[in-house]
């Protein structure tokens, strides 16, 4: 992404959360297909209040 360690680590410790262009950029980056990400996350979500 071009960022410092710093910057990526307020992600991973939750002390800032990835806008809309910045997750775009690192699914491609990680391979991730945005649609099964969302659809895997919603029946996390779903599991959670069951």
């Amino acid at each position: 992404m071009g960022k410092p360690q710093s910057f990526v680590s307020k992600y991973e410790r939750g002390e800032r959360r990835l806008d809309f262009t910045e997750l775009m950029e690192l699914a491609k980056i990680l391979s991730i297909d945005i649609p099964s990400f969302v659809k895997k996350y919603q029946l996390a979500i779903a599991k959670r209040k069951h």
